[in-house]
């Protein structure tokens, strides 16, 4: 016979009390609307909840051995969130793992949807932010050539992609082949634009990075001696220099949407001979 502790026995009766509340209260009979009330919970910083709520839920998915491609859907949607949850919470190794399914379950999606959905798949995800998001668990649980290559592959599928540029550097510290990677990506992303009060680089499809932060770290470079060929001084200098302006009126808040604009105004005034 096996005996537990009292505390040991109230955690796991807590769990599965939580478990069936959850189910007592979704049912998962609409996964559409349990996946928004998850997302209302992670952002709300109940994590724990969210824990259990995205375990449940991926789980049913799981145990579904042909799942349509409505369900392969919640199912990658779910692990996503499943993942970034772990990574929260310091649960590492479940974090890995679940990551790995991820991975599997994504190209599963692919799989169905080149089958039966082809217009759906421009819709998707990007592969590289779940090879960006494998990176910082990666890089978090301590596995660095794990995360070095996941940070890798981002780029590979996301060529310029200045904000898992900048994280490689942040988490894995400043290596001259990180670093020349962030300011390659840096000298192709466009100019510093002002969005929702923040100074973001915003590359075309591709996620925003904060420009102070990415100043910071290639000022991290320079004053570690790991940039010795002027390229962060000069992209720091440049950043300055955009947001300077942006801040005394002399350039537009955001000069890709201004430039866009400007082509829309007409070139003649057809009023005037």
């Amino acid at each position: 016979m096996c005996f537990v502790s009292a505390e040991t026995y109230k955690q796991r009766h807590d769990r599965s009390s939580l478990t069936a509340l959850i189910v007592a209260m979704f049912g998962m009979n609409d996964p559409a609307q349990t996946l928004l009330q998850l997302e209302r919970y992670v952002e709300d910083g109940r994590m724990e909840m969210s824990e259990v709520m995205a375990t449940q839920f991926t789980e049913l998915f799981l145990a579904q051995k042909k799942r349509p491609a409505d369900a392969q859907i919640m199912l990658v949607k779910g692990l996503r969130i499943l993942c970034d949850v772990f990574l929260s919470r310091g649960k590492f190794k479940r974090a890995i793992a679940s990551v790995k399914i991820l991975h599997r379950e994504r190209k599963k999606l692919v799989r169905t949807l080149k089958a039966g959905a082809p217009q759906l798949l421009e819709k998707m995800t990007p592969a590289s932010e779940d090879y960006r998001r494998a990176g910082k668990i990666y890089a978090h649980a301590g596995k660095k050539g794990a995360a070095m290559k996941a940070f890798a592959t981002c780029e590979k599928q996301s060529p310029g992609h200045v904000a898992s540029a900048m994280e490689a550097c942040q988490l894995l510290g400043l290596e001259k082949k990180l670093v020349a990677r962030l300011v390659a990506t840096v000298q192709v992303a466009g100019p510093v634009i002002l969005y929702n009060e923040q100074f973001v680089f915003q590359p075309p499809n591709r996620p925003s990075a904060d420009a102070r932060e990415v100043q910071t770290v290639m000022q991290s470079a320079v004053d570690s001696g790991v940039d010795s060929k002027d390229t962060c001084r000069n992209q720091i200098s440049r950043i300055s220099e955009e947001i300077d302006a942006i801040e005394r009126g002399e350039a537009a808040a955001n000069a890709r949407l201004q430039a866009a604009m400007d082509l829309l105004k007409p070139q003649h005034d057809y009023y005037k001979y």
